[in-house]
């Protein structure tokens, strides 16, 4: 007997073993399949601007990682080939030849147009499909089929900027600087001059350009700041600047010599780390912001107004690589989703003689997405190009202020179609505004902010919060009237309202904004997900939206100075430290919005696709459950159980019922016990992971007793060995499937063993 058993287990291990290595080499087999699929990405990696065009790269990065953790495109592998332009033409004329002959199927950038147009030319030639995530110039895209733009052009941004200054900050006359070893911001401030003089809106004063030759710099700077002071109308500065050194190099002097005009820089400065700049100068460490606070920039997405989408981006980007990303990497990111997905659709056949025939089924495939119906989603809505190859996505106003980008307190959206409204009376109340053909809705911003006092208590279907809720904004009090959809009923007093817009607990006019704030407590409804039960982890969401306003005109934007975000682990841990059973994850704040497609009875929408946005604001916090606690208080019991089940199987077989009504009584025990879990959830159409374990309990209970019934015929018909084997094997199977359900789940949730 003693031999048997040593044997068995010998036996056993070695199984468990094999069963548990196979488990664990066929992903990496099954990934080791085919080959790998090469992306190609040119940024500059070296001089001034190498910290953008890291930032590009680990952008990218961060979006093939996660594809490839998740099989990559049909089993293959993508693999990312990042290539330093330098930010320069003859950088870029080198890389593009480069990249041209490699296997890149792909390329993502450049940066900036002068660097984009000059690669063009020979992606076109060599037929190699190129997508900019930033890339402004319309000549990036002009004639040029292969070559792709996910960002508004020149012509849209200048056009923006001219209406912003005219008819939000009040400017009739403007100047504007470049550097003149720049084409591409030369041509622009031609294009800035014809946007602002449009319709005899305004006047361009001067037109500046530096020399920004390290030889002549300093002076034809300071040359620039004696002229623009001795200008007695020189109006709101246009700095078209896309080298941040320069443009650093310009405020200072301009700081330094005590001239106060209103500037509105170019995309490329519209980078907190660019701020960041100055905080070497004794100015700044005296006052921080001296420099750039009140600055407007142009950017295409500003998180602070971004949705959930964006959110998530920032937070896996500022995990990975413990920054916070820009414009930069949220534009290239959308690059790789697009490069990904025109891959996947390209199916590849990724051999040296397919390498042109690939590179065209990839450029077939990014053409296909010409419209929203077919666009991907991405961090700045959806992801599509027009006739043009371009995106009609629309430009967002920052202003710096403590080195952070803070949306500005008014926007403007473009009207898609401008037939449908009443133009004359929208146009006289200040609504719209128009630029040649193009109309504009104005959309407030509002400042707004919900910070969490408690969390009291976590349910099967519902949770209690006790938080504050607070606006800041200009003009009249609508912003205030929103609704909490997801409330149940105010926790201190059920018979009131959860929010009340027209009762704040203090209400002030603070720097020239209304400031309302209110406080909240109730309780709240959220979509559970039990699948993972007990192993769960929970995202519960508390929202606000407006019914009243779409999202045209208004937006309500992540207050994050009077959050104080970025906070500290210990800062953010603090409201949920009373719940005993979670962990607290995370917490992430977002632009939300919610959807209508009701015509509402306007005849003008019968026969229309179109839906109503309503804007508002959201929380989602991350919650883990304390997993160790409740399987201490439920698994026990059916550990101990199978204990006892198991030694069924060792007992002779002339003790037949000791060998049945064990583990016969151990499965009703079971069954009980089952019946107690499922009174902890709530309904639910499908089957939770502890329920599996129950499943595997039940099979395990019923095994003995299967073994115990064969096993008595074959010894009164006399089959010795197959007795033998039959115990034997039993011995070994049932601990067998107890180990590999218990590494099955320890592997599966090994992260959320807590």
């Amino acid at each position: 007997m003693g031999k048997t058993v040593v044997r068995f287990w010998a036996i056993a291990l070695i199984t468990l073993s094999i069963v548990v290595s196979l488990g664990g080499l066929y992903p990496q087999a099954s990934r080791a399949e085919g080959n790998t699929i090469a992306i190609a990405v040119a940024a500059p990696l070296s001089g001034d601007g190498a910290g953008g065009g890291q930032e590009i790269v680990d952008s990218i990065k961060l979006y093939i990682d996660a594809t490839n953790r998740n099989g990559g495109i049909n089993g293959r592998q993508l693999k990312l080939n990042a290539f330093d332009d330098k930010g320069n033409t003859e950088g870029a004329t080198q890389v593009a030849n480069e990249i041209a002959k490699s296997d890149a199927l792909i390329v993502l950038g450049h940066r900036s147009s002068d660097t984009s147009i000059t690669a063009g030319s020979i992606y076109q030639e060599r037929k190699l499909p190129a997508i900019t995530g930033t890339a402004n110039n319309p000549k990036v895209t002009t004639d040029r089929p292969y070559y792709f733009r996910i960002i508004y052009t020149n012509p849209a941004l200048a056009n923006t900027l001219s209406i912003y200054a005219q008819q939000v900050l009040q400017f009739k006359t403007a100047s504007v600087i470049y550097d003149k070893s720049s084409k591409n911001e030369q041509t622009q401030s031609e294009v800035i001059k014809s946007a602002f003089e449009a319709n005899g809106n305004g006047k361009i004063q001067r037109i500046w350009a530096i020399d920004s030759d390290p030889n002549n710099r300093k002076s034809s700077i300071q040359q620039i700041i004696n002229e623009l002071a001795a200008e007695p109308d020189a109006g709101i500065l246009f700095l078209t600047l896309t080298k941040e050194d320069l443009a650093e190099d310009f405020l200072v002097a301009l700081k330094q010599k005590g001239l106060k005009n209103s500037i509105l820089g170019e995309q490329a400065l519209a980078r907190e780390s660019f701020a960041k700049r100055f905080d070497k100068y004794d100015e700044e460490k005296k006052k921080l912001g001296f420099f750039t606070d009140g600055m407007y920039v142009p950017a295409p997405i500003l998180f602070d107004s971004a949705g959930a989408d964006a959110q998530d981006f920032l937070t896996a980007y500022q995990k990975a690589y413990s920054k916070t990303p820009s414009y930069l990497g949220a534009k290239f990111y959308e690059a790789a989703i697009l490069a990904v997905d025109a891959i996947r659709k390209a199916n590849p056949k990724l051999t040296t003689s397919s390498l042109d025939s690939d590179r065209d089924q990839v450029r077939e495939a990014l053409a296909g997405l010409n419209n929203r119906k077919v666009g991907l989603r991405g961090l700045t809505g959806l992801l599509y190009f027009n006739s043009d190859r371009n995106s009609d996505q629309p430009v967002r106003l920052a202003q710096f202020q403590s080195y952070k980008l803070i949306s500005a307190s008014q926007q403007f959206t473009p009207i898609a179609n401008p037939e449908r409204l009443n133009l004359p009376k929208e146009l006289q109340s200040g609504s719209i505004v128009q630029s040649g053909d193009q109309y504009f809705w104005r959309q407030r911003v509002v400042y707004a902010g919900m910070d969490i006092n408690k969390l009291n208590r976590i349910d099967k279907a519902t949770f209690t919060a006790d938080f504050y809720v607070w606006f800041r904004y200009n003009g009249n009090d609508e912003p205030t009237e929103i609704q909490f959809p997801d409330a149940v009923s105010n926790s201190v007093n059920p018979t009131a309202p959860v929010f009340d817009g027209k009762a704040p607990i203090k209400a002030q006019v603070v720097n020239g904004l209304n400031y309302r704030l209110y406080r909240v407590r109730g309780e709240f409804r959220n979509a559970f997900d039990f699948r993972d039960y007990p192993f769960d982890s929970q995202k519960l969401n508390l929202r606000f939206d407006n019914p009243n306003l779409s999202t045209e005109r208004l937006i309500y934007a992540i207050d994050t100075v009077g959050l104080k975000l970025p906070r500290s682990a210990a800062e953010e841990i603090k409201p949920f430290q009373g719940l005993q059973l979670w962990n607290f994850k995370n917490i992430t704040y977002f632009q939300d919005s919610s959807r209508s497609t009701s015509t509402q009875g306007d005849p003008d929408l019968f026969q229309s696709n179109a839906q109503v946005e309503y804007p508002g604001l959201s929380i989602r916090m991350t919650f883990q459950r304390k997993t160790l606690v409740f399987l201490s208080k439920n698994v026990l019991p059916l550990i101990l159980l199978s204990l006892l089940t198991y030694c069924c199987l060792f007992f002779p077989y002339t003790m037949f019922v000791p060998r049945t009504m064990a583990p016969a009584s151990a499965l009703l025990s079971g069954i009980v016990l089952l019946l107690s879990f499922n009174n902890q959830l709530p309904e639910v159409g499908y089957t939770v992971a502890m329920e599996y374990v129950f499943y595997v309990y039940f099979c395990l209970c019923l095994l003995p007793i299967l073994v115990t019934v064969i096993g008595t015929k074959l010894d009164k018909e006399g089959h010795k060995k197959a007795f033998k084997y039959l115990n034997i094997g039993s011995w070994i199977l049932y601990p067998l499937i107890l180990l590999v359900t218990i590494a099955t789940f320890a592997i599966t949730y090994s992260d959320r063993l807590a």
